[in-house]
């Protein structure tokens, strides 16, 4: 057998044994989620809604939609999107959503790019990162910050997500794959539970989506430096732990790249990359009279997933440290969590394996905020909507498994492999649940949908 067949079949396994027991993790948890929230009998509606609505879906985008079906599935869309962002209304969320908006507001109030946190005691200039509040002050300059606002917003980031999946998927051979991953993206639970919030993740996606097209239509000279660097910086400024996906990508695909134009690629389009970093460096600078290349937050994440308490999401940090200065703060609670490494080996890697599997194998994240909303949602619709998203990503990790076959294109399977890399090598030391494996979802989606496209190598042009 040639080894590059070799290497291709031994690929293909690897990623099917991680996805399979990711699955088998999800299905041993099911216990566990109904003794929490319980079934009700919403909760079989709301799973059987939601599979006809995919299917109807599914059934229109088979060839290439005409005008009429279009604006039926868009207007289907906004009635979904607003019937979930209804659950929004009146209420506050905490975390990054709350943080957000303080932060955009506090944007158009003048007061710069600051955040104060009563668990940290003092006013914190560089925790979150610039791109995605600067974005939603502009929007929110002309549209306000409530929820259909906010939606608004959020639905076009996702629009532009689920084109460039339907761009994926014609590049890759499969024009009604990618049409319908891109649906499914749109009306996925945990997108929909995220649309009317202020949630950077759509953005992150969008923006994955970008640097994963730019290595697979790789151009010569700086056009493809530019196509490759902007999206990686942009990306750094929205959500630093997976700005490393734009070397990923190329490394897994040097094979079908080459070594030399991958790294010549690679190293000019890291120059770009560092020039739209540029401002951002100077702002701290000026803020620390320090080099801050991306956040203060590194310390405070390795610490909220390295502790003897840690679950991977967000916790209360330590008591004795609130009120320090941003940098020394960060240095003191990193200290903290690295000399809880260094006295618990075991300890840690226990945790660590166990942050990674927990985080990639359920689907809880979006009723769990639901529910911790000021006032929160009623627990009853907590019950009728767990099923949904936990049923749902079962699905996407049992039919990505399965379909992981040699119709799938390698490119496609080495894409999701980068993804596990990534999640492996640079996240799930730091604080680490759900959301933060949620830029994987589209590439699963696309290996889902494409057994069902007709036939199996499609020609197509990058039209919907």
């Amino acid at each position: 057998m040639p080894r590059r067949t070799q290497i291709e079949r031994w690929t293909r396994w690897s990623v099917q044994a991680a996805l399979g027991l990711l699955l088998l993790y999800g299905l041993s948890s099911i216990p566990d989620l109904n003794a929490r929230w319980g079934i009700t009998v919403a909760s079989i509606g709301a799973v059987a809604g939601w599979i006809a609505l995919a299917a109807t879906g599914f059934d229109i985008l088979r060839e290439r939609p005409g005008i009429g079906p279009l604006a039926a599935l868009a207007t289907t869309l906004v009635v979904v999107r607003s019937v979930f962002a209804l659950l929004a209304v009146g209420r506050t969320s905490t975390g990054d959503p709350n943080a957000y908006l303080n932060l955009a507001k506090g944007l158009l109030a003048g007061h710069g790019l600051v955040i104060h946190d009563p668990f940290f005691g003092s006013a914190w200039r560089a925790l979150f990162p610039p791109l995605y509040p600067l974005l939603l002050a502009g929007w929110g300059a002309v549209f306000g910050f409530d929820t259909a606002a906010v939606l608004t917003l959020g639905t076009l980031t996702d629009g532009a997500t689920a084109w460039l999946l339907f761009v994926l998927g014609s590049r890759l051979g499969s024009a009604v794959a990618g049409r319908r991953a891109a649906w499914l993206y749109l009306i996925w639970p945990s997108v929909l539970f995220s649309a009317p919030l202020a949630q950077k993740e759509s953005l992150c996606a969008l923006l994955v989506l970008l640097l994963a097209l730019a290595w697979i239509d790789r151009r010569a000279g700086w056009r493809g430096a530019l196509a490759l660097g902007v999206p990686a910086g942009l990306l750094a400024l929205t959500q630093p732990g997976e700005a490393p996906l734009a070397a990923v990508f190329g490394l897994v695909l040097v094979g079908r790249i080459g070594l030399w134009p991958m790294l010549r690629t690679g190293l000019q389009g890291g120059v770009v990359a560092a020039v739209v970093l540029v401002p951002w460096w100077v702002r701290n600078w000026a803020v620390f009279h320090a080099f801050v290349p991306l956040t203060t937050a590194s310390g405070a994440s390795l610490w909220i997933g390295n502790n003897p308490d840690a679950t991977g999401n967000w916790q209360p940090p330590p008591p004795a440290l609130k009120g320090i200065p941003e940098l020394a703060y960060g240095k003191r609670i990193g200290a903290i969590a690295v000399e809880w490494i260094r006295t618990h080996p075991v300890g840690f890697v226990r945790l660590t394996l166990t942050k990674f599997v927990r985080a990639s194998g359920i689907a809880q994240f979006g009723v769990t905020r639901l529910v911790a909303m000021g006032p929160p949602v009623p627990r009853v619709l907590a019950a009728a909507l767990w099923p949904l998203s936990m049923l749902a990503h079962l699905a996407l990790l049992g039919g990505a498994a399965f379909k992981l076959g040699p119709r799938l294109p390698f490119t496609l399977v080495l894409l999701i492999a980068a993804c596990g890399l990534q999640l492996l090598l640079f996240g799930v030391w730091f604080e680490f649940g759900e959301r933060h494996r949620e830029f994987v979802t589209p590439f699963l989606l696309l290996a889902l949908c494409w057994s069902f496209a007709a036939p199996a190598v499609e020609k197509a042009p990058a039209t919907p």
